[in-house]
């Protein structure tokens, strides 16, 4: 069987990344991996809601805040570049554990990506992305101005399903997984984020020391790591 290595069996996320600049980086981050590892939860304090700011653009990856985990599918030995972007300190699970928690990958758009739009001049897939967008929630908004409610316990005989239960789906499960980036960046450059390979998972994520696939940190922290956690068996891999 031939081998591939563009998608891993398992999904890493990095700790700490908001400590990048600090002069003490690695021991918050560490510290951080160690915390996530003896409380079995991965998460900060996210509820699993979306915040919608109307205001943003779609595009702009802003109009959503997504209460989520993020995972990168990212094979181990190419590991190098996200870390250079997030941190050295992260930790994985395999991606059947993580399915069966509802992980998904985003899905990405390509901002810059020339269509021809029906009037026949040419636009950015991120525009036809903005402008649908905001139409459909005009639609939503007027749907919602012009229902009045019914009798308390009691529907509408006849009518369709709720918008709303059809537009939390959508929020949910496609606009919240939309990642819109830059096609031609660098592979280095920050803002690449199709480089990321990522997936999410909502609200925290609760697991077991024996669920985590592999820990990775920097080699001067082994001894201290294996002080700490040591009840971890599972593989790590030096950053």
């Amino acid at each position: 069987m031939s081998m591939q290595r563009y998608v891993s069996d398992e999904l890493t996320h990095f700790v700490g990344r908001s400590f990048r600049h600090e002069y003490n980086a690695h021991e918050q981050q560490f510290e951080l991996l160690v915390r996530i590892l003896r409380s079995g939860t991965l998460g900060k304090n996210v509820d699993g809601r979306v915040a919608f700011q109307p205001d943003m653009p779609f595009s702009g990856n802003e109009a959503y805040r997504s209460n989520v985990v993020c995972f990168s599918d990212i094979p181990v030995p190419d590991l190098g570049i996200h870390m250079g972007k997030f941190s050295r300190f992260g930790l994985s699970f395999r991606k059947k554990f993580l399915i069966e928690r509802g992980a998904n990958p985003v899905y990405y758009v390509a901002r810059n990506s020339l269509i021809t739009a029906p009037e026949g001049r040419a636009k950015t897939l991120a525009a036809l992305f903005d402008e649908k967008h905001d139409q459909l929630w005009a639609f939503y908004d007027a749907y919602k101005s012009g229902q009045a409610a019914p009798p308390e316990g009691e529907a509408r005989p006849g009518e369709p399903p709720d918008l709303t239960d059809l537009f939390n789906f959508l929020v949910y499960h496609f606009f919240s997984f939309v990642k819109f980036y830059e096609e031609g960046l660098p592979p280095a450059d920050e803002k690449n984020y199709y480089m990321e390979r990522e997936w999410r998972v909502f609200g925290n994520l609760g697991f077991e020391i024996g669920d985590v696939r592999r820990v990775i940190f920097p080699e001067r922290f082994a001894r201290s790591f294996r002080e700490r956690v040591p009840d971890y068996y599972g593989e790590i891999t030096f950053s």
